[in-house]
């Protein structure tokens, strides 16, 4: 295990119906606030008019940006920081699923910094500017996935290159607080439910695939988490008005990345990297779609060149039986994710997601122009393998 430090400042509230106290705690932190939100399902379910009506009767004044889509684009990030300028808001609020909370960080940045979101952002070519301020941030989350809520890190993507890039920054893009209400979820779709729950187990299974072996404590928090969303997942995907299904899903989101489960693991993370490179080409795509097709093939790679997590996986979560070594549960992995992955709905092809055959190396070569090579073991060519096997689902 490596030696590491914990520092998460994040005030998190957690319980349902704990929505209704977000004016009293919004009116802690200013009196304006930049509420960063999606095109569709906050004013859908109403819960975007019950914020705005939460905050004014608290005496805070909001200006709404709506405006986010899937993949949050670096402009409308850049739209929403002007808004915020002009409307004179000193902190902002991000309501929705991971686009919008990530879309908020991005604004406090360009807004308090000034100049392009896209300035921000740091690639193998290309040297970030610093972030010198961001206003303070409070995030709502309407979706259990990518644990936005209680870290300091958000991704992007640029639509003049169709690059996707991550902005991490624990200095200034920490939440100051986070609403966490497991009733916002219970209007979620089947589908994105699905979408959210396996970005939930990647976010813990990157570093414990890849990281140090000695971290029994930190694998046994990993494997709950994964066991809690395959559970809960189950009766989720039976019955969408689960309340505590519902909160375990929510609380393992905020949970995986918020510093003790991958902590010490000084691991690669690949698949983030490789589905970036997806959804960045082809914005259609959903990011928890991207891995589900991707997952099985990475497992295979690891399983010739890293296989000790994988068949721990095996062991511990798909019931391999005893006698079970070597390749043989290299294999009970990778079919037991895959039935995994099925269960829930998700795709476990690329093709399924509308990709043309033959992108395997323009994906490629997407993933080592924003992220470098994200394992030593991998090369370009094993890199397109990858997508090659994720395209047809073999």
């Amino acid at each position: 295990m490596k030696n590491f430090i914990i520092y998460n400042p994040v005030k998190i509230h957690f319980r349902n119906g704990v929505f209704a106290e977000a004016g009293k705690e919004a009116a802690a932190l200013g009196k304006k606030a930049l509420i960063v939100t999606g095109k569709n399902s906050a004013k859908k379910t109403g819960v975007l008019d019950r914020l705005v009506s939460i905050l004014k009767k608290k005496g805070v004044e909001p200006a709404v940006y709506d405006g986010v889509t899937p993949n949050p684009k670096t402009t409308e990030v850049d739209e929403a920081a002007a808004l915020g300028v002009k409307s004179g808001s000193d902190f902002v609020i991000g309501l929705g699923g991971g686009s919008a909370m990530d879309a908020a960080k991005g604004a406090a940045v360009a807004a308090a910094s000034g100049g392009k979101l896209w300035d921000y952002i740091a690639l193998p070519d290309k040297k970030a500017a610093q972030v010198k301020n961001a206003l303070p941030i409070m995030l709502i989350p309407t979706l259990a996935a990518t644990g936005s809520e209680g870290n300091p890190a958000a991704v992007f993507t640029n639509p003049e290159t169709s690059q996707k890039a991550a902005l991490y920054n624990p200095g200034k893009i920490y939440p100051v607080l986070s609403i966490v209400d497991p009733e916002l979820t219970l209007t979620v779709p089947k589908k994105q439910t699905a979408e959210g729950i396996i970005d939930v187990i990647m976010h813990v299974l990157e570093e414990y695939l890849t990281g140090e072996g000695d971290c029994a404590l930190q694998d046994r928090i990993t494997e709950g988490i994964i066991l809690t969303c395959i559970e809960s997942g189950q009766r989720v995907m039976e019955n969408l008005s689960d309340r505590e299904a519902r909160a375990d899903i929510s609380l393992a989101s905020t949970v995986a990345l918020q510093g003790l489960p991958n902590s010490g693991r000084a691991g690669a993370w690949v698949v983030h990297p490789l589905e970036h490179a997806v959804s960045g080409l082809y914005d259609s795509i959903a990011h928890g779609a991207g891995i589900a097709a991707l997952l099985p093939p990475y497992l295979k790679f690891l399983g010739e060149v890293q296989p000790g997590k994988v068949r721990q996986l095996a062991n511990r979560l798909f019931g391999a039986p005893e006698e079970a070594d070597g390749d043989e549960l290299t294999g009970i992995c990778i079919e037991g994710m895959r039935s995994l992955l099925g269960g829930l709905g998700l795709p476990l092809s690329l093709k399924e997601q509308g990709i043309e055959e033959g992108a395997a190396g323009k994906l490629a070569e997407k993933v080592m122009a924003v992220s470098g090579m994200p394992h030593p073991k991998l090369n370009k060519e094993r890199l397109k393998k990858i997508f090659e096997e994720a395209w047809d689902g073999e």
